[in-house]
């Protein structure tokens, strides 16, 4: 059975790789997959009832250091 490292990482992943997906099929590419991850992430707080802002604030060094350590000298094509 998968550790909770690794299913948090396929999770992360299969956002990306769908969002990634998602982009080029309608004629976008990394920058638009990221940009509507983005505007997810605040579709998300907004619809649960918090500040976008301040979720960010929360998130955002939080994330960096996820991904530093999930995928330390990867790059995503």
């Amino acid at each position: 059975m998968p550790d909770e490292i690794t299913i948090t990482k396929r999770r992360i992943e299969a956002c990306a790789a769908q969002a990634h997906m998602n982009a080029r099929n309608h004629g976008g590419d990394a920058a638009t997959a990221a940009a509507d991850i983005m505007c997810a992430f605040v579709l998300l707080s907004v619809k649960s009832g918090a500040d976008p802002e301040k979720a960010k604030a929360a998130m955002w060094d939080h994330a960096k250091v996820v991904v530093a350590n999930f995928w330390p000298a990867e790059t995503l094509n």
